[in-house]
Formats: structure tokens, sequence, C-alpha cells
């Protein structure tokens, strides 16, 4: 099933002038398409709501997309393309960000976001305020095998792991003793390997991470990683712009040590 997270909807001007409506939003489920891609549909023939989704169809495709990861906000210029547009925003925006009680640290995961994350949420026990933290994250490219780093030192917390098909693996879980849960907001089913073992996170689902949450078989896990810097195959999709950055930094460095010199003759003409 073809899914649009953090979607919108918006008005496109064709080449001859004509105006019509198409969505936008990060896709999964799509036969062709890398899973955390983000797109544009073609034009959307017809919108509909279908409990807490919005179904756009095109003329060959279905997108669902929940209403709790719509961009309302940059929807607000072209409201009249979703029927009751005010009331929806009332009802679902911000229901797609997940929260848990202060003094605890939820670690936010999906498969329509890159490496899987998607938030770290932390509000301290004793906030005056209430607002959560602001927390540090990003992806570590390496050679063979990418790391995802999520930190706040300032309050002794320090995540890491290494995202791979399917799962993720942490070589750090530090939250200074605080207890730590992940939940998996995605639609497809997510494992952790954390220090105390293998956690099965289906969609929707939230877990304390700790002995008791442990699968007691562990289950055959892909170790390789999520996004592979080797293309074997011309026709295979790129599996994240990332790859695609990597390509074009491949192909840059062999014209350049390929035509370095007459590069450089031109240059001096």
């Amino acid at each position: 099933m073809k899914m649009l997270h953090q979607w919108y909807l918006e008005m496109h001007r064709s080449h001859d002038g004509r105006k019509y409506p198409m969505g936008r939003g990060i896709v999964t489920g799509h036969p062709e398409i890398s899973d955390t891609t983000f797109i544009h549909t073609s034009e959307v023939k017809d919108i509909r709501r279908d409990g807490d989704e919005i179904i756009l169809s095109t003329l060959n495709s279905e997108y669902h997309c929940p209403l709790a990861f719509c961009c309302f906000e940059k929807m607000k210029d072209n409201k009249e393309l979703l029927p009751d547009y005010e009331a929806l925003r009332a009802e679902y925006e911000g229901k797609g960000q997940p929260t848990i009680e202060p003094g605890n640290v939820l670690l936010v995961i999906s498969d329509f976001c890159e490496y899987y994350f998607h938030s770290l949420y932390y509000v301290p026990a004793d906030s005056k305020d209430g607002k959560p933290i602001e927390v540090h994250a990003n992806a570590h490219v390496g050679t063979f095998q990418d790391s995802f780093l999520i930190r706040a030192h300032e309050y002794g917390i320090d995540l890491r792991y290494f995202p791979h098909p399917g799962n993720i693996e942490f070589y750090s879980q530090e939250t200074n003793d605080r207890a730590l849960w992940i939940e998996n907001i995605g639609n497809s089913e997510l494992y952790a390997k954390t220090c105390y073992g293998v956690i099965h996170l289906g969609p929707g689902e939230r877990k304390k991470v700790d002995e008791d949450a442990i699968e007691s078989e562990s289950p055959s896990l892909l170790d390789g990683d999520l996004y592979p810097a080797v293309i074997i195959d011309k026709d295979v999709h790129l599996s994240s712009e990332k790859i695609a950055r990597r390509v074009d930094e491949e192909i840059e460095k062999m014209s350049m040590e390929a035509f370095g010199d007459d590069k450089k003759n031109q240059n001096n003409d």
C-alpha cells in the first residue's frame, strides 16, 4: 500500500498553464520508489477521507495519507483542496508526535524516516514549563556502515545505533539512568538490538527497554548497511538521496582523475 507521511496538497501549474492539485510527502510502499523518498504525485483526481486517513487518487495510484502526519501549515494557502480543513487541523495537528511522562526518555522510530529516526522526546522530571528538551541528531556516514547519533549532553543522553534493514543496533544507550522507551510509529515491524537483547516493535507499538521486553528467541536479523554505497545493477533504485550524493561524488572524482589534465589546460586557455 502506497502511503505518504509529512504530506500536504498544493496547486501545480503545467507548462501549458493548466492548474491542478498534487500531493507531496515522504513515500513508503511504492513498488518503484524507495521508502523515505520525498516525492510529488501526478495530478490528483479525487480526494476523500477514510477514517483517520485522506486518500489521494491519481490516474494510476492511490496514496493513503494519515491525518496525524499532515503538514497543515503548508496547506494554509490551499486549504480549499482539503475538505473540512479547519476541523481536521484542529483535531489532528500535532498528533504525529508521541509524548511520554516527564523523567522518561522516548525514542520514536519509523520506516518512513531516514535512518528510522523520527524524534527523541524527553521532559525533565523537575521541568517547570513541561517543554521537551532540544536534542542534536545526525547521521554519520561511514565507508561500510553508517550510524545515527542522538545527543543531549547536558542531560547525559547519548544514544547511538547502526541502522540495518529492518532493525537498529545500539552501541551507546546512555540515558543517565533514566528509563528508555522505544515507539514504532511506522507501518512495518522493526527490531532494536539493545544491551539487554532484541526487542520487537510492531507498527504503533511502544516498549520499555529492559529485560521484560526481550524476545525469548532471538530472530535472524540483517546486519548490513541500511543504505549501501555500492549499486550492483543500473536498474536498482537508489535507497536514499544520500546514496545519490555518494554516486555523484564518485562520478566527479573519476571524472577529475580521467580528465583532470584536460580540464586544467582548458582553464588555462
